[in-house]
């Protein structure tokens, strides 16, 4: 196995220099608003972040798709944007619209569907070359702004609320080899992941993906967003499977209307809001009603979490 050739600060440093959109908007992260929304069991970060409405009303409609061109595709590079190799499979770009004070983008090299089939060892082995940051996937239907080419993300770590709250985990499963918990009471269904053998992981991913496929939407896949992250020997990963891409008042009009169009920062309690009317009104009750209609319902994941208690790797 080679050693990756990147160094995310330096790069970073190097792209601002000349990635004038990137400078720009990396500049106004600093200016945007936060403010913390506390319950007995979860925590929740609003960030007001306005340039990131290009990606929370994003149009991903296969018209729309195959009219524009296609912004993570090396021949679409924005003026300035440059990308570097990794591993001869994907590119990492700076993202141009971040929510994180470091925030990356990691697209296949090739125009290929996002679809996390054959790439979560791709997430293993990326997570452990770059320790200091935490990967997410969004699945095709679950607010990846480009479902039509492969991509990860990734962001220094910690910054999520999630990445904190898996202490106080609930453990389904535990063997010598790994550990499959969740938080109660979350507002969110998540599933947590813990081993220090990659394989054992992957086998166990592959498990529960076609356990959901039987008990939530699954076209083109079963309705994940993903969180990876490694420390010291092991691997964390995060599950949160769902039934739907956006509540009703999304597509509401006027005073009614909340831009709420949630991908795996979100869930993971990092609540991006591009209108400041919904940054302001946003409360513990209305979360509950907006993720409510988007996790699985307490019946589903009743019947999901007794089959996880059993779940043994296949050999």
């Amino acid at each position: 196995m080679t050693s990756p050739l990147i160094d995310p600060e330096q790069f970073f440093t190097s792209q601002l220099k000349d990635f004038k959109i990137a400078q720009t908007n990396f500049l106004n992260l600093q200016k945007a608003l936060y403010r913390t929304l506390k319950g007995d069991h979860f925590l929740f970060q609003l960030q007001y972040n306005p340039e990131r409405i290009r990606s929370t009303a994003a149009k991903v409609d296969e018209k729309t798709l195959k009219e524009r061109k296609c912004f993570l595709c090396a021949a679409n590079l924005l003026p300035g944007q440059k990308g570097i190799p990794y591993r001869n499979k994907y590119n990492i770009f700076i993202n141009p619209y971040p929510i994180f004070d470091r925030h990356f983008t990691i697209p296949d090299r090739h125009h290929t569907p996002q679809l996390i089939d054959g790439r979560f060892g791709d997430m293993l082995m990326l997570a452990k070359d770059f320790p200091a940051y935490t990967f997410f996937y969004n699945g095709p239907k679950c607010g990846a702004s480009a479902p039509d080419h492969f991509h990860f993300q990734m962001a220094t770590r910690g910054v999520m609320p999630v990445e904190k709250e898996i202490e106080n985990c609930t453990v389904l499963r535990q063997t010598h080899s790994y550990q499959i918990g969740t938080i109660e009471n979350y507002m969110r269904k998540i599933i947590v992941l813990t081993s220090d053998q990659p394989d054992l992981l992957e086998n166990l991913f592959l498990q529960i993906l076609s356990l959901l496929s039987q008990n939530i939407p699954s076209q083109p896949e079963p309705m994940i967003n993903l969180l990876c992250w490694y420390t010291s020997s092991y691997w964390n990963v995060i599950i949160f499977p769902r039934r739907g891409l956006r509540p009703r008042q999304f597509y509401e009009e006027g005073n009614d209307k909340i831009l709420f169009s949630p991908g795996c920062v979100d869930f993971a309690g990092l609540l991006v809001t591009p209108r400041k009317e919904d940054y302001d009104r946003y409360t513990p009750e209305l979360l509950a009603d907006l993720f409510g209609q988007l996790t699985l319902t307490n019946e589903t994941w009743e019947k999901l979490s007794s089959s996880l208690r059993t779940l043994i790797p296949t050999n």
